[in-house]
């Protein structure tokens, strides 16, 4: 069990991208008011919260990522039922964690694992929707977060958290063709309403247009979408809490 955990450890969790959605997500929802405390406990929660889920993530779409991902060696059938085994004990762990730890978030949490295992049973097999339930728990688990802050977060933000994956998630397809380009600019255009409200003000309108802007004329460069995932961030702190 323990060489699979290894093996899926250095294949799939790379600290450095997850650090950075943690940190990122956390700014996200809560307050410069909030405590050193609040911070940490909450940046811990979201961390040990994507690691598990994206877990139950692989899990399930097993039978896509074996075709199009041979080099996952824990999906060799003979290592995938002891890996199997080994997420069973870790989300064992983590709810029981979370109930000791974060009682107030664990029947959310109970239903958010639930409700996905329920999700991928139902439309596992196709392929949008398979794309489409991992990002579920961003708006879900940034309303946990939310739930220990001094700053109650607004509905708006927990939606663009999800928009803002999606929009990362979907450059994936402006890679092998920039004529999809468009995907990210609407999904991107969307976080861009819901955090700024471009309706309150020229300069508001200003901030949700640039990356649009900015999208299309970079939009053959990698680091377009790391650009976009720390802008929304990033300046919604700014604007509300600075």
């Amino acid at each position: 069990m323990i060489a699979v955990l290894r093996d899926y450890i250095k294949i799939r969790i790379h600290l450095i991208p997850l650090i950075g959605l943690t940190i990122l997500m956390t700014i996200l929802i809560l307050s410069v008011n909030d405590t050193l405390g609040i911070w940490l406990y909450s940046m811990v929660f979201l961390f040990s919260s994507f690691i598990v889920f994206r877990i139950v993530d692989d899990i399930f779409s097993a039978e896509t990522d074996i075709k199009e991902h041979p080099e996952r060696t824990y999906l060799v059938p003979a290592r995938f039922k002891l890996f199997k085994k080994v997420t069973g004990l870790i989300i064992g762990l983590y709810l029981l964690t979370v109930s000791l730890v974060f009682p107030s978030a664990f029947l959310i949490i109970l239903l958010l694992l639930a409700g996905s295992v329920v999700l991928y049973l139902l439309f596992g097999r196709h392929l949008f929707l398979l794309k489409i339930i991992p990002l579920l728990k961003y708006p879900v688990l940034l309303f946990c977060v939310s739930i220990t802050s001094s700053y109650r977060g607004e509905p708006e933000v927990f939606l663009a958290s999800f928009l803002l994956i999606a929009g990362f998630d979907s450059f994936d397809l402006v890679k092998r063709h920039s004529n999809h380009i468009w995907k990210p600019m609407i999904l991107f255009l969307g976080c861009s309403l819901l955090l700024f409200k471009p309706w309150e003000g020229y300069f508001n309108s200003l901030l949700s247009l640039a990356p649009l802007l900015f999208i299309y004329r970079a939009r053959d460069k990698n680091f377009t979408p790391y650009i976009m995932m720390v802008y929304f961030p990033v300046l919604y702190v700014i604007l509300t809490h600075l």
